[in-house]
Parts: C-alpha cells; sequence; structure tokens
C-alpha cells in the first residue's frame, strides 16, 4: 500500500561519529574539539584553518583560511602544501559565526570529502547540524 503523508525527516545528522576520517568530517564545537582530543591514547597535532592566528587554542597549529588579495587558488595550494608537509596532523577548519570561511575555488564540501587526513569542523553549539556528524568518542 502507498504511503499517503510525507515521510517527516529531520535536517542534520542523527548519529554521531566516534572519529574523523578521512573524507569523513565531523563537528564540533571548540571545547568539545579540545575535550575529545584530550582523551585520545596519543593527542594527533592539529592546526586550526581560520583567518587569525589569535582563534588557535595553545598548542595548535595555524593555517591562514583567508589573506587579503591572495585568491582561492593560492589558500588551496597553501592547503596542498600544508598536507605534504604534515600528513600525520588533523585539520581543524573554523566554521563559527563570525568568523569568515576559507576562501577556496574548489566547493568546501567535496574539499573535504577528497581530503586524505581527519577533519574537524569546528562550529558553534547551535550550528553545524547540518554540516557533519557530531564527534563523540564512546566511553
Amino acid at each position: 500500500m502507498r504511503r499517503r503523508t510525507p515521510l517527516e525527516v529531520k535536517s542534520g545528522w542523527t548519529h554521531p561519529l566516534p572519529m574523523p576520517m578521512p573524507g569523513q568530517p565531523v563537528s564540533s564545537t571548540l571545547e568539545e574539539a579540545e575535550a575529545q582530543l584530550s582523551r585520545l591514547p596519543v593527542p594527533p597535532r592539529v592546526f586550526l584553518w581560520t583567518e587569525m592566528e589569535q582563534r588557535c587554542p595553545e598548542g595548535w597549529g595555524y593555517l591562514a583560511s583567508v589573506r587579503p588579495g591572495a585568491p582561492p587558488e593560492s589558500i588551496e595550494a597553501e592547503l596542498g602544501a600544508w598536507m605534504r608537509q604534515y600528513p600525520e596532523a588533523w585539520l581543524a577548519v573554523d566554521l563559527r559565526v563570525g568568523t569568515m570561511a576559507p576562501a577556496t575555488r574548489t566547493p568546501l564540501d567535496e574539499l573535504f570529502q577528497s581530503m586524505r587526513c581527519p577533519v574537524i569542523l569546528i562550529v558553534d553549539e547551535e550550528d553545524g547540524s547540518d554540516l557533519a556528524p557530531r564527534w563523540q568518542l564512546p566511553f
């Protein structure tokens, strides 16, 4: 029998992921990401891809997501050089409200899915549910 009423589909991700994986980013607030990273047996080196170095937490590296006068191609080239220089590092992408998203020619979702490193999308508490599943390590 055919269903006559539309399915109720919630936007966003229903279940969290235990770990970010290459090609499958996770979303997290900055505080949640720091807490999750501290629980790992060997915390990875993490770089924050953001507009200002002052936004980086202590102990995290900085990767510029925008530069005045720099075309998107050069920002993507810097990201590629970073991946070759730090193949074991994780990338955290600053997508919080009030922060300029990375300037890239390739759409960000395509870029994250093609990356060979774990990616954490740093979002505000209320935002980001549509971007990627939340990061939640098992207990």
